[in-house]
């Protein structure tokens, strides 16, 4: 039994040491790769769900619940494809933690940029995961403003 044990945390300290002298950024193209695929399905994703979830809302309360014949079962498949895509969403999710993880553990890149990489896709996970509508810009007025009154 001890000498198992002994095996084993030689094992272990072989294993870390071999771990530690490896060559910072081996692998890094393959953990960019998975981290830029995993963002684009998430994009993807949720692209998909808030078009159901609009077609959705459309078959309800839009004009298509008074033109379309058959609104109330084809909002109901709405509803259930987009329930199909939100619940593979936190899986999605997981793995870009994952290999968020990785890339940093291997120095792949700069905070910054996986900040860039990663924090819109996480928020799109977030917003889908909470039902919250994707943000929409604010409309600016620009143009004259109101005329002055006469002094």
């Amino acid at each position: 039994m001890k000498a198992v044990v002994l095996f084993s945390v030689a094992a272990f300290v072989v294993v870390g040491v071999a771990a530690a002298n490896a060559a910072p950024g081996a692998g890094c193209d393959q953990i960019v790769n998975n981290i830029n695929n995993v963002g684009a399905l998430i994009d993807q994703d949720a692209t998909a769900y808030w078009m159901h979830r609009a077609n959705f809302v459309d078959l309800i309360y839009g004009p298509s619940s008074q033109v379309v014949p058959n609104a109330m079962q084809l909002a109901q498949q709405e509803q259930s494809q987009a329930a199909a895509v939100k619940a593979g969403i936190p899986a999605r999710a997981r793995s870009l933690r994952g290999l968020l993880t990785a890339a940093q553990a291997q120095s792949c890149l700069s905070p910054a940029q996986l900040s860039v990489i990663v924090e819109p896709r996480l928020k799109l996970t977030k917003r889908v995961n909470f039902d919250q509508f994707p943000e929409e810009p604010f409309e600016s007025v620009v143009g004259p403003g109101p005329r002055q009154m006469p002094q």
